[in-house]
C-alpha cells in the first residue's frame, strides 16, 4: 500500500483497533485461475502471535477455501470511514480536492479448520461481539437446534498476521488551520461517515495542541 510518512500508522492497538471497529474485511488470495475475493466479518485476538491473529469462517460451498493450500498466503483489507474533502474547508483554497480515509492491509499464512468444537466458539464469540452493541440482544442460545448443522456447513479460518501496513490519511500534511476548517464543515453532516471522519480528525487536533 503506497503510504507516504505523514499518513503512516503502526501501532499495532490502533490497527486492531481499526479492525475490530470495522471487522468487515476483503479476504483475497491469488489461485491459479486469478485473483479471488469473499467478504467476511473478521475478529482479531491481539495476544496470539507477534502481530496477532485474525478469526472468521465462510460458506462451506464457497469453492475460494478450497484454492489456497494450508499455510499459503493471503490478504485482507479493512477500510474505515473515509470521504471525499473539499478545497472549499480550507484557507488555501488554490489546491486540489482529495479523500480522507483509514485503511489496514493484513497479511499472513492462513488455516482452514473444520472441527465442530472449534468452530462454535467462533461463532458464539461473533455473535456476542456484534449483539452487545444491540439494546436488545438476541441469545445465541435461541439458535441451539439448528446449531450443529450450521456448524456442518462453514469452514473456520485462522491468519497469523506476518505483516500488517495502516494508512491513516487525515489531512496530517496541512496546516492546523485547514484541518480545522474540514472538521468544522463535516462536523454536522448528516451523513455519518463524514461525521466519522470529522471525529477522527478532532481528536488529532486535539493530540497535536495537548
Amino acid at each position: 500500500m503506497y503510504t507516504p510518512r505523514s499518513f503512516k500508522e503502526e501501532r499495532l492497538d490502533v490497527l486492531h483497533r481499526l479492525i475490530c471497529e470495522n471487522g468487515f474485511g476483503l479476504f483475497i488470495s491469488q489461485t491459479e485461475s486469478g485473483l479471488m475475493a469473499t467478504h467476511l466479518p473478521f475478529q482479531v485476538d491481539p495476544d496470539r502471535g507477534k502481530n496477532g491473529t485474525l478469526i472468521s469462517h465462510l460458506a462451506r460451498a464457497n469453492p475460494h477455501w478450497k484454492t489456497i493450500s494450508n499455510r499459503g498466503e493471503v490478504m485482507v483489507v479493512f477500510q474505515g470511514p473515509h470521504c471525499y474533502i473539499s478545497p472549499a474547508w480550507y484557507q488555501e483554497q488554490e489546491t486540489v480536492p482529495t479523500w480522507n480515509y483509514a485503511a489496514v492491509h493484513v497479511y499472513g499464512a492462513v488455516e482452514f479448520f473444520e472441527d465442530p468444537e472449534r468452530l462454535r466458539p467462533l461463532l458464539e464469540n461473533l455473535v456476542s461481539q456484534y449483539e452487545s452493541k444491540r439494546e436488545k440482544a438476541w441469545p445465541i442460545s435461541k439458535a441451539a437446534t439448528v446449531m450443529d448443522s450450521h456448524l456442518k456447513a462453514v469452514v473456520g479460518i485462522e491468519i497469523q498476521i506476518e505483516r500488517i501496513e495502516g494508512k491513516m490519511k487525515f489531512n496530517q500534511n496541512l496546516s492546523i488551520e485547514d484541518q480545522a476548517g474540514v472538521v468544522e464543515a463535516l462536523r454536522d453532516s448528516s451523513d455519518s461517515m463524514e461525521a466519522s471522519v470529522a471525529d477522527i480528525m478532532a481528536k488529532n487536533l486535539k493530540a497535536k495542541k495537548a
